[in-house]
């Protein structure tokens, strides 16, 4: 449909000067050329990796220069505006109908440009190459008693890490998150500084709050939102979460193991122990799979205190968030995720353990597995 707009405006007269003519050429033939680039990176992954690596840390500091000066959401104003814009359209289109045709070319360029901007500005990440293609490493073969010690590590870890009540800046948060990310970037084989990365709250908290919605990435203005009605134990992972989408990575997995390896290698308290909370929550969840018979014995070594912070992180959500809006948010987000190649949908969330352990063989405290007999 978007092809028979265009040719229809370039034949609408054959009267135009020549000026003209390049002038809607260009005007319909660029939105054409960018969504054919598109669609080449969604199906080739090189394509993707070179344009994520080559062209996304410019277009990533170009937007957040231009977000960072306002301490507002600018893709709330985005949503509000083109939400205003909808609606007059709509009504001007039933009350004028001689210019329906023209309207409705126009609302579909616009949303045209508003798909080729998401994709363009940060998109593509959804078709590079995954964690273990980039990081050229096969995927952890399934050892039960390697993850029961990797899990133990990570136990005694949190046990040490404990904090109550702990002392909650954001500011002091956000610098020291942004500390790690430029220690650790080659690493982590992501590009610095690639712009900005100052965390902004969104006229949608109370419906991010309803949905149990944490934080998002808003790709138009290169913009980080955290829900502050999050608890201050888990405000850092969710930052660190964030801040990883804006560096150009797309998967949620390797989002959440970025904020691992981020906040789990940090001084800071509060930040160290909302790491490993996160993580520790991720790994318990795929223990009771693999090891079911040892999951109370190994699971009972925490202690008790932070089972009674995961109670009260379960508790402080659970009193807000609306059953109905999560599980259609859930579902709304599971099928975005799809139709971006992102097979497992929101169940990527909980695939991040499966990255852990690749990373822990690789960087890890634990050794290996032995390799089997002939093999």
């Amino acid at each position: 449909m978007v092809c028979d707009i265009i040719f229809f405006q370039l034949n609408k007269t054959t009267a135009m000067t020549t000026k003209n003519k390049i002038s809607l050429a260009l005007r319909f033939l660029t939105p054409l050329f960018c969504l054919i680039f598109i669609f080449f990176c969604a199906h080739n992954a090189v394509w993707a990796e070179w344009y994520m690596r080559s062209c996304y840390p410019l277009i990533a500091t170009v937007l957040s220069f231009f977000s960072r000066w306002f301490s507002f959401s600018l893709l709330d104003v985005l949503v509000v505006v083109a939400t205003v814009l909808l609606l007059v359209n709509t009504i001007v289109l039933i009350i004028r109908r001689k210019k329906f045709g023209r309207r409705t070319r126009a609302l579909l360029l616009t949303a045209l440009w508003i798909v080729i901007w998401f994709y363009m500005s940060w998109g593509i990440g959804y078709f590079r190459p995954g964690f273990y293609e980039r990081f050229e490493v096969n995927p952890p073969k399934e050892d039960r008693a390697y993850f029961e010690k990797l899990v133990g590590r990570y136990i005694d870890a949190i046990n040490q890490a404990y904090i109550a009540d702990p002392f909650f800046d954001i500011q002091e948060i956000d610098s020291e998150i942004e500390a790690l990310y430029a220690k650790h970037h080659e690493i982590l084989r992501i590009p610095y500084p690639c712009g900005w990365r100052n965390a902004k709250k969104t006229i949608a908290e109370p419906w991010m709050t309803r949905m149990g919605v944490a934080g998002y990435f808003g790709p138009f203005f290169n913009e980080v939102h955290v829900n502050m009605y999050s608890l201050p134990i888990t405000y850092p992972y969710t930052l660190a979460h964030e801040k990883a989408h804006q560096f150009g990575i797309a998967n949620e997995a390797e989002c959440n193991l970025f904020a691992t390896v981020i906040c789990t290698s940090s001084d800071h308290p509060l930040v160290r122990y909302s790491g490993y909370l996160q993580t520790v929550s991720y790994l318990l969840g795929n223990l009771r799979k693999i090891s079911p018979d040892r999951y109370r014995e190994i699971a009972g070594r925490i202690d008790p205190r932070i089972y009674a912070d995961y109670k009260a992180i379960q508790d402080h959500w659970q009193k807000e968030i609306n059953q109905t809006m999560a599980a259609v948010q859930d579902k709304v987000y599971d099928t975005y995720l799809k139709t971006n190649q992102q097979r497992s949908g929101v169940l990527s969330y909980s695939e991040m353990t499966g990255l852990l352990v690749a990373w822990e063989l690789m960087y890890g405290d634990v050794p290996p597995p032995a390799p089997s007999e002939g093999g």
